[in-house]
């Protein structure tokens, strides 16, 4: 995550936790917390993050350490991941796919994200690129987490919902 990225996730903390000490003085006075944040927290992409915010700000009266918010943000990057894994898994599964995969591929809902993640890797061939019965997962995954961070239509149940622009791009 990137300080600009880490600075809007605590203007969001301190809309959340107005009163916490370590807020006096607004955002502008964070910069030493926010770089300590930011170099503590560097695998924690934007998206995960304000997931984590959001679910922190619903059960803490309190702001949360590095480590809080890292349980949190690793909290949501399982469960991103483990749909991710139930979907994959309905996939791989598929007779269809064994034995046609254009055939599967055309039996894919017209506006799914599954097809819109295949068409985003470049097409059924590049998704088969491993040859029969060997399918493209690392490319899959990370595509359809991609478009679960933009928010692709279907791609995940919405994992915090919130109102504020800053916070809605799921």
């Amino acid at each position: 995550m990137t300080r600009k990225e880490m600075t809007e996730l605590f203007s969001v903390m301190l809309l959340a936790w107005p009163n916490a000490e370590m807020f006096k003085g607004g955002v502008a006075k964070l910069g030493p917390t926010i770089e300590l944040w930011t170099a503590c927290l560097p695998e924690v992409d934007f998206w995960t993050g304000r997931q984590a915010v959001v679910r922190l700000c619903r059960t803490s009266p309190f702001p949360p350490s590095i480590a809080e918010f890292k349980r949190q943000a690793e909290a949501v990057d399982r469960e991103v991941q483990t749909h991710i894994g139930l979907i994959w898994n309905e996939i791989r599964f598929s007779p269809l796919l064994d034995q046609s995969p254009e055939a599967w591929y055309q039996s894919l809902a017209p506006e799914g994200i599954v097809k819109a993640v295949v068409d985003a890797l470049g097409g059924v061939e590049r998704f088969a690129a491993g040859g029969e019965g060997s399918w493209n997962y690392r490319e899959f995954r990370d595509t359809y987490k991609k478009m679960i961070c933009k928010g692709s239509s279907g791609a995940a149940p919405q994992l915090a919902p919130v109102r504020t622009k800053e916070m809605t791009d799921l």
